[in-house]
């Protein structure tokens, strides 16, 4: 076994033993650990599992907006950015990440904030990003990334670039999107693919008029994610309209403004048609 595979099994195990899931505050003690992830490293990682990429070759792996994920565990995500031109929109996802430029192309990065305090889960279509940093990352040299309030955007001034990324577990549930020329949202993703699931099967049995167990009703009102809450409220209206009082009282004091605000429309609603019947 070579030097680099020994580096690298034995950065992945220090890894493993800091970054304990569900304690994503901690991930920057992981700072020394990410000092010696170098293109030895990365050439350790290419010799076990990436060789044909490294030549240039097709490699079946995840890849998502010219990023390769080479490991994910429960507490950390290594990725290899292929950095060329910047994407159409800026992206702000709850993940802190370090990087390092391991490519032999400089690499432009530039930083934005929003102009206000944000939360993940409450969409803010008035917020809008600001420039606040413009730097050229050097062969070697490396950025951090606040996942909470930076969105930082990625630049070859030449051939492709390559940035090695030690990212943190995620500590929320959207991708918020952003418009490249006005800086404003155009769109949140969800990140956890179950539950977006989870709403599309509402949608179709919300279409297609299927009756719905109350068990099913049950979970959709209690998850952690409000798209679900809002999902099961919609679907719980023409499904099973003899539950919508229940649900509506449960979903008073949701920790959401926007299910709130659903709830208190639907009850002025509800009282409204009940006043015009009598």
């Amino acid at each position: 076994m070579s030097q680099d595979t020994d580096k690298f099994f034995r950065i992945i195990s220090q890894l493993d033993e800091l970054l304990i899931p569900g304690l994503g505050e901690g991930f920057w003690a992981a700072r020394p650990i990410f000092a010696e992830m170098d293109r030895a490293f990365l050439n350790g990682w290419s010799i076990c599992r990436l060789e044909e990429m490294l030549h240039g070759k097709e490699l079946l792996v995840f890849r998502d907006r010219n990023a390769l994920t080479i490991n994910i565990t429960k507490g950390y995500a290594i990725s290899l950015a292929l950095i060329g031109e910047p994407p159409p929109s800026l992206f702000l996802y709850p993940q802190h990440y370090m990087a390092r430029n391991v490519g032999d192309t400089p690499l432009k990065v530039r930083r934005y904030r929003p102009d206000r305090p944000m939360q993940n889960e409450i969409y803010d279509p008035q917020l809008r990003l600001e420039l606040r940093d413009e730097i050229t990352l050097a062969p070697g040299e490396m950025v951090e990334r606040d996942g909470r309030s930076d969105v930082l955007d990625w630049e070859s001034t030449g051939s492709t670039g390559y940035a090695l990324r030690l990212h943190s577990e995620g500590f929320g549930h959207y991708e918020w999107a952003f418009d490249r020329a006005t800086l404003a949202p155009s769109g949140a993703t969800v990140l956890d693919s179950f539950s977006s699931q989870v709403t599309t099967a509402m949608q179709m049995l919300t279409a297609l008029g299927v009756p719905v167990d109350r068990g099913f009703i049950e979970a959709g009102l209690a998850s952690p994610y409000f798209h679900v809450r809002w999902e099961t409220v919609r679907m719980i209206g023409q499904l099973a309209p003899e539950m919508s009082e229940e649900a509506l009282e449960r979903l008073k004091d949701d920790p959401h403004p926007a299910i709130r605000r659903a709830v208190e429309k639907t009850r002025q609603m509800n009282a409204g048609r009940q006043a015009a019947s009598n």
